[in-house]
């Protein structure tokens, strides 16, 4: 009977073992995919981007990844391909509290009024002004706020507005989530004294 015991214990600790190290791998594996799909991605070369940041969501199913492969898919003007992972990075439960909800909430709007929806683009843009004006400053708000408003966008002249504000709304958390400095800081001089890091 105590040797039953032993066999069973073992075995208990060999599915541990390995649940734990495959954790640790597929762990690995995303952040390696989503370095690697940036690296790509500030070089411009969005096909292979678009490949890392679809095996980062294969490694760990997370909003991240989709929201970077709907922001190449974008860029690569395969917009049936963005709107269908925007479609399913809002699926997900964490989508509203992460990191990538201005990334999927800002490209929506984009896919939307580059199809030519403007009356559902514009009010998706104006959500994207509303959560991102009470989470995280930025100097072009004020001027994708007037397009939204007025009805009248530069939609070249967004991409980049939209694109530089999530940027560097991401490095931000990304930062304080690595060493609890930056703008999210609440004890940092330097930040803007805490906002939150979700919308």
């Amino acid at each position: 009977m105590q040797s039953v015991r032993k066999a069973l214990y073992a075995g208990c600790v060999i599915i541990a073992v390995l649940f734990l190290t495959s954790c640790a791998s597929s762990n690995m594996a995303y952040s390696r995919y989503i370095f690697e799909g940036k690296k790509e991605w500030q070089a411009k070369d969005y096909v292979q981007a678009k490949i890392d940041f679809l095996k980062a969501y294969e490694a760990e199913k997370r909003v991240a990844p989709l929201a970077w492969a709907a922001t190449t898919s974008y860029w690569l003007n395969d917009l049936p391909g963005a709107e269908r992972y925007i479609r399913e990075a809002e699926a997900d439960r964490e989508y509203k509290k992460g990191l990538s909800y201005f990334r999927v909430t800002g490209y929506k709007a984009l896919v939307l009024l580059k199809q030519g929806n403007k009356g559902e683009g514009l009010a998706v843009l104006k959500v994207y002004v509303d959560a991102y004006g009470h989470t995280f400053p930025s100097s072009n708000l004020a001027k994708i706020d007037f397009m939204a408003k007025k009805g009248e966008v530069d939609l070249p002249r967004l991409e980049v507005m939209l694109e530089d504000d999530v940027w560097e709304y991401e490095q931000a958390v990304e930062q304080f989530e690595s060493g609890r400095t930056g703008y999210f800081d609440k004890a940092s001089s330097a930040g803007g004294g805490g906002g939150t890091t979700s919308p």
